[in-house]
């Protein structure tokens, strides 16, 4: 199977190879500073109030990442953790909120589990990516649940330009491998985009490995001159072990695997004067959890999750003058079903339990601009089956001042306790009521010499009936409160023919009401990029370092651990060579200083490892 992969990546690799000389890429001509998020309509990031990053296609492209977690973390207030080796669970935290506040979007449909509110970036490849929005801040006046720190919106590659089809192969350190088949472009009324990959990786230790099958599909169809008709599906399909904490209570035959599938139809009208669009989509997540027994006497699990997304959405924006008036609704359905099996020394556990809930609600946006101002309300109605209904606003301008621009936003944001809080058996408590926030920025952006861009933003969120465990009777309870306040610093700067220089840097404070701490929020994060581009030759330098934070290893006994962990910097290198047009080699070095670090309390992140790869662009 995997000789038949690598022969038919090189079959469409020299193919697309020896084509190159006639279909020049056309992704230089495509505008790459579109975000869709804050407004839920096309704007330039430029015209923005809300803090709000894009990486782009040219970025993902620049640093080759393994998967896309290791790419988000170039946007200003984002902190991720990464439970040890690749494939292994990785969630994502915005201004200091806690990873079930981040809404995440897969081309508009939620990809959050109503099982446990987060999502896991762990399995998500980077492949058919065309850019990533990061949206901070509160934004449930317009998305609803989750949206409490703020909003990642992940879009799939559009086909453009004739026709062509292209690969990758990737070999490297710990048998690393990956195999991708590319194709896309325009086929008559249409435009396509397919990438298929296949990834594997002894990882760095016993029970370590990883493998994942992924695919994704965009077809985009002309149905009138003003309307597209679009078909989106992907899939990651991935098998991993779970070695647990390595140092002190590892695990040598824990195995995990996930499925994770989305689909979606999507249609849009745009005229001069009024945008419409509908979207029906589908995410469905299998997760399944095996750790038989390791030696007589032990204990075992075998658990089961199986969550499933359904949504209906639809909206229209009439553009009346300075006014552009977007109104909407959508239906989401959320079911899950649940099994949990344990045994051991202290008795056997059974729990499965198939919850669902309905949730439908109303928006309302005016966008109004007029010369240097623009102002921007909004508002959601929202009803949830489980604990009623619930209204959430945001409030967003800005005004040009000379080259530069202040903005400003305040917003309320809230999150439906999950399945697992509300019915887990004798641990549930179905009287939960919904986490709320209330968050506000001020920021300053301006564009710099030779095409560059300055941005700073500070920040204020405030969180409320944030759930957590009864120190009694061990049930989830609404009794916290918490505060983040930060600043974020953005700067994209050509310094040198050749050269730029990409800076992001967030220092946050999180405080919990409490006194109880709060877990992964480190206190300073930043990321820096030195890129070089020149001829045939590109190479980018990149340095990430976090502060250090608190964390736990849920231990008890010798090995247990509570209490500030130590920050990091690491350093990568991606170098590149054109040996012609569209076609590429190039080398991926991970952790160059080969430093020991966690970026979860006792999971090892992976030490010096290198990638040799080779490229065709299909587009």
């Amino acid at each position: 199977m995997k000789n038949f992969w690598m022969l038919a990546v090189m079959g469409a690799a020299f193919s697309s190879a020896a084509g190159a000389q006639e279909t020049q890429n056309t992704e230089e001509a495509v505008e790459e500073t579109v975000e869709i998020t804050s407004t839920r309509l096309p704007r330039e990031v430029s015209q923005s109030p809300s803090a709000v990053t894009v990486i782009t296609r040219r970025q993902i492209e620049a640093q080759k990442p393994f998967d896309l977690a290791e790419i988000l973390n170039r946007a200003p207030g984002v902190s991720i953790s990464r439970s040890g080796s690749p494939g292994q669970t990785t969630t994502v935290r915005l201004r200091g909120a806690e990873s079930d506040h981040t809404l995440v979007l897969l081309d508009g449909v939620r990809l959050n589990s109503p099982s446990t509110g987060l999502f896991d970036f762990g399995q998500l490849l980077a492949e058919n990516v065309e850019r990533i929005e990061i949206l901070r801040g509160p934004q449930s006046g317009l998305y609803g649940s989750e949206a409490l720190g703020g909003v990642v919106n992940i879009i799939t590659r559009r086909g453009s330009g004739p026709f062509a089809t292209g690969g990758l192969l990737e070999y490297g350190t710990q048998n690393t491998n990956k195999q991708v088949i590319t194709a896309g472009g325009e086929l008559k009324k249409g435009r396509l985009s397919f990438s298929a990959t296949r990834l594997h990786s002894d990882g760095f230790g016993a029970n370590d490995d990883y493998k994942n099958l992924g695919a994704s599909l965009r077809y985009d169809l002309s149905t009138s001159q003003s309307g597209t008709l679009s078909f989106i599906t992907r899939l990651e399909d991935a098998k991993s072990g779970a070695p647990n904490q390595r140092a002190l209570s590892f695990d040598p035959n824990a195995r995990a695997a996930s499925r994770n599938w989305t689909n979606s139809i999507q249609w849009r009208n745009e005229t001069e004067r009024r945008h419409d669009k509908i979207v029906l989509g589908l995410f469905d997540r299998k997760f399944r959890y095996d750790d038989p027994v390791n030696a007589p006497g032990g204990s075992f699990q075998n658990n089961r999750f199986d969550d499933q997304n359904a949504q209906l959405e639809a909206q229209t924006s009439l553009i009346r003058g300075a006014h552009t008036l977007t109104l909407g609704g959508d239906y989401r359905r959320e079911k899950a079903d649940l099994s949990f099996n344990s045994g051991g020394p202290f008795g056997p556990f059974a729990a499965n339990f198939s919850p669902k809930r309905n949730n439908w609600a109303l928006f309302a946006q005016d966008e109004f601009r007029r010369e240097k101002f623009t102002l921007i309300p909004s508002i959601r109605y929202e009803n949830n089956e489980q604990f009623g209904s619930d209204f959430n606003g945001r409030l967003a301008g800005s005004y040009q001042l000379g080259k530069g621009r202040v903005k400003a936003s305040i917003g309320t944001g809230f999150r439906a306790p999950t399945f697992n809080e509300l019915y887990f058996p004798n641990f549930g408590n179905p009287n939960l009521q919904p986490e709320q926030s209330t968050g506000a920025d001020l920021g300053f952006e301006r564009p710099t010499k030779n095409g560059g861009r300055f941005e700073a933003n500070v920040f204020y969120n405030r969180f409320r009936d944030l759930i957590g465990s009864d120190p009694v009777t061990f049930l989830p309870v609404n009794l916290d409160r918490a505060t983040a306040k930060g600043i974020e610093l953005y700067l994209s700067q050509p310094v040198a023919q050749n050269w730029t220089v990409i800076l992001n840097q967030t220092v946050q404070s999180v405080d919990s009401a409490n006194q109880t701490y709060i877990l992964r929020r480190p206190r300073y994060a930043t990321a820096l990029d030195v890129l070089y581009k020149k001829e045939k030759w590109n190479a980018d330098l990149s340095l990430i370092s976090q502060g250090r934070r608190f964390d736990d290893n849920f231990l008890f006994g010798a090995g247990a651990r509570r209490g500030y962990y130590p920050g990091f910097t690491r350093l990568d290198l991606t170098v590149g060579y054109d040996l012609r047009p569209n076609l590429e080699v190039y080398a991926r070095a991970g952790n160059l200083l080969n430093r020991r670090y966690e970026e979860v309390a006792g999971f090892p992140a992976p030490r010096f490892n290198i990638v040799f790869g080779i490229r065709a662009k299909a587009f």
